[in-house]
């Protein structure tokens, strides 16, 4: 399917002004809020053809002539619906004109998902990620994009209050995942201001209807729950956003505070600290073990046993891994 690009505007100089300025904002907030720079980075972007990524395919290539970046397009054929040969279609007849290179592979999401015993939803996003860690290796590439936005991540945090997670876990996605180079521009940004962007630029986008599908959990957090959220607090989506960045101010806090903890928690750290130290320090320590899962009560019950000297006591926590008390510390081990 042919895409419509001839009067859409070919550099930032081109744009209105409201959303040039929209360029640089999202611009500002991956130097600043994400720490990442954008000189003379190659930049793999993840595009279905959605309107998140065509937005951010398109945000990112007017950016990348200011800052002489190289895109790189990668798209994934789920092979799931039936129309996703023709979005696969799209998305290279669009990377064409815009003279951006793409990749385009396929993979049979629902035997995946049979052969790993998963959902489609995990299956597909696990070959996503895939590919994309693949690309950003052959292409010798610096960062991946993804174009999770504020509607995203206040689906995300409720999923994640759903599971129970801690904080700051519960402030939801990572801004910017330095283990897989992974960054979100737009996370702050409403979807609707991705669809009026555009839609004032005079740029179309495919629709997956699957995304209306309920029997899938993000999807059915998106059409039932957040919508009474947002019934009961209209500024919910604000309070997310608020959410988001005190929980990164936090955890990048937590980080400094851990750096240097290893398989072990020496009992200097731990003498005369607050227990909620003492709780991220053993957090630290078991996520320097493989396959570790930092379980809040056990965590609870580890640091009343240290409070009462209990030398010599054990605690189990998922992949085998132990916490042992000694008199130097807390030594957390893993049996194979």
């Amino acid at each position: 399917m042919p895409n419509a690009l001839d009067s859409m505007p070919r550099s930032l100089q081109d744009l209105p002004p409201k959303w040039a300025h929209f360029c640089l904002d999202v611009e500002k907030f991956i130097t600043g809020d994400l720490g990442v720079t954008l000189t003379d980075k190659t930049i793999v972007t993840a595009f279905s053809g959605g309107v998140d990524s065509t937005a951010l395919l398109l945000v990112l290539y007017y950016l990348s002539q200011k800052n002489n970046c190289r895109l790189v397009a990668v798209h994934l054929n789920h092979q799931i619906r039936p129309e996703a040969h023709a979005d696969a279609q799209w998305v290279q007849s669009f990377c064409k004109q815009l003279k951006t290179e793409c990749i385009i592979e396929s993979a049979q999401i629902t035997e995946i998902a049979k052969q790993d015993g998963i959902g489609l939803e995990e299956a597909g996003r696990n070959a996503r990620y895939s590919l994309f860690s693949q690309v950003l290796q052959s292409h010798h590439g610096d960062l991946v994009a993804v174009g999770h936005h504020l509607d995203d991540l206040a689906e995300d945090v409720l999923m994640r209050l759903v599971r129970g997670t801690g904080w700051p876990g519960l402030s939801g996605m990572p801004g910017h995942d330095k283990v897989r180079h992974l960054i979100r521009p737009f996370l702050l940004i409403p979807k609707v201001t991705l669809t009026q962007f555009l839609t004032d630029i005079g740029v179309s986008w495919r629709v997956d209807q699957s995304n209306e599908d309920t029997r899938w959990t993000r999807n059915r957090v998106r059409h039932s729950i957040l919508p009474l959220f947002l019934e009961e607090n209209p500024n919910f989506m604000e309070s997310v956003a608020r959410l988001w960045k005190i929980g990164s101010i936090d955890t990048a806090y937590w980080e400094e505070q851990t750096a240097d903890i290893q398989n072990m928690v020496p009992e200097a750290a731990l003498r005369n600290a607050h227990k909620a130290k003492r709780l991220r320090l053993y957090k630290a320590a078991l996520e320097t073990m493989e396959g570790s899962q930092a379980l809040a009560e056990t965590l609870f019950k580890l640091d009343t046993a240290w409070q009462e000297k209990r030398t010599g006591a054990t605690f189990q926590f998922p992949a085998k891994i132990t916490a042992t008390i000694t008199h130097s510390g807390v030594v957390f081990s893993a049996k194979h």
